[in-house]
């Protein structure tokens, strides 16, 4: 049982990068929503369609 903890170390690391590069992102996509959000409640509004 001892040789696997090698194994659940690597797994729970993996699992951390990729939870980590999921996180971020969410973050960049988070960030350019509420940036398309602005820039459509501050246009004119003889421009909206």
């Amino acid at each position: 049982m001892a040789d696997n903890w090698q194994f659940v170390a690597a797994a729970y690391g993996l699992a951390a990068a990729v939870l980590g590069g999921y996180w971020r992102r969410l973050v960049r996509l988070d960030r350019k929503l509420a940036a398309a959000q602005v820039r459509r409640r501050n246009r004119p509004a003889d421009k909206i369609q």
